[in-house]
């Protein structure tokens, strides 16, 4: 058999033909082959390491993110309905089942979560805010009253003001006290508050007898988002400059790349994996998930596919004729 003859056998798509069973066999030996095989912990380690080395100093990762971010953005232009039309009623059903599920977590965690300082200072100046709001409004008589008294002093003319020492200056020191210990009193009752206002949230979050509430806020918000319309994350999207957080994220990244933690990092976590998964075959550990005959049955036909177009082309044929007359 000549080369000519063995490249157009190689390249025959039928089932069980040549290459169908070349791609079968060695899938089935992926597949048999034990995980810390394959790839060991320092191969993994130096593979990722590089690779990620390798985009974040390329030139053309930032360029192709805005394409793709201005091709996603023109694409949700396009679409006017809410995401709750387009999306399947059996996926919007699970979605709500899990989000309904009443969970509890740990009041620790919710307050070490949400007891920050910028949220702090947030809610402070939002309690501030409302406090103040609702005491002038509350004081709002006294004052009409300060006003009131104020134009009677006007009246009363020249001889009123010596004897009172000035009636609408009083009036005025008096209003103006009323603000200022009004603020005072406000800014002293909301940072005694704060501690009890994040405890209060935790406790409503983490209780377990609020699980239903919490359950429903989870709702509601899901709602909330089918809601949305795709055209509105487009603006989102534009809002959000993800080209330039994505440079910033991009050299922050590069220095944590380029240091000894990084690499020390990805080997002990990938040794960590093989000391509890090394042992098994790449399809025991597929088999955990269910999915080992589904990704064989793939695998073969992605692999028989390359391995067709590679024998068809010149570049194959000529390399098989070199090597049959060597």
């Amino acid at each position: 058999m000549n080369a000519s003859d063995l490249q157009k056998k190689l390249s025959d798509s039928a089932e069980n033909g040549p290459t169908d069973r070349l791609a079968k066999i060695a899938v089935a030996s992926l597949m048999n082959a034990r995980l810390d095989s394959v790839v060991t912990a320092d191969q993994g380690a130096t593979i990722a390491r590089d690779v990620l080395k390798a985009w974040l100093a390329s030139e053309a990762a930032l360029p192709t993110l805005e394409r793709h971010v201005e091709w996603l953005v023109d694409e949700l232009k396009k679409e006017r309905r809410p995401l709750g039309e387009l999306t399947d009623s059996s996926m919007k059903a699970a979605l709500r089942e899990v989000l309904g599920r009443p969970v509890s977590p740990d009041r620790k965690l919710v307050l070490t979560l949400i007891d920050r300082k910028p949220m702090r200072e947030l809610v402070r100046q939002l309690l501030t805010d409302a406090l103040l709001d609702f005491g002038k409004r509350a004081s709002a008589p006294v004052a009409g009253m300060a006003r009131g008294l104020g134009s009677l002093a006007r009246m009363a003319g020249e001889s009123v003001k010596a004897r009172s020492g000035g009636l609408g200056s009083l009036v005025g020191a008096v209003s103006g006290e009323v603000e200022r210990q009004l603020e005072k009193r406000t800014v002293e009752f909301v940072e005694s508050a704060l501690g009890g206002i994040f405890g209060k949230i935790a406790d409503a979050i983490s209780d377990p007898k609020r699980a239903h509430e919490a359950a429903e806020l989870r709702l509601a918000m899901f709602e909330g988002v089918l809601e949305l319309t795709p055209t509105q994350l487009a603006r989102e999207l534009m809002n959000a400059d993800v080209p330039g957080g994505a440079k910033t994220l991009r050299d922050g990244l590069k220095r944590w790349a380029a240091s000894e933690q990084s690499a020390q990092l990805m080997k002990d976590s990938l040794e960590k994996v093989g000391e509890r998964e090394g042992a098994k075959s790449v399809k025991d550990l597929l088999n955990d998930f269910g999915i080992a005959d589904a990704v064989e049955a793939h695998l073969v036909q992605f692999l028989k596919v390359e391995m067709l177009r590679v024998f068809g082309g010149d570049a194959f044929g000529g390399w098989l004729s070199d090597v049959m007359t060597e």
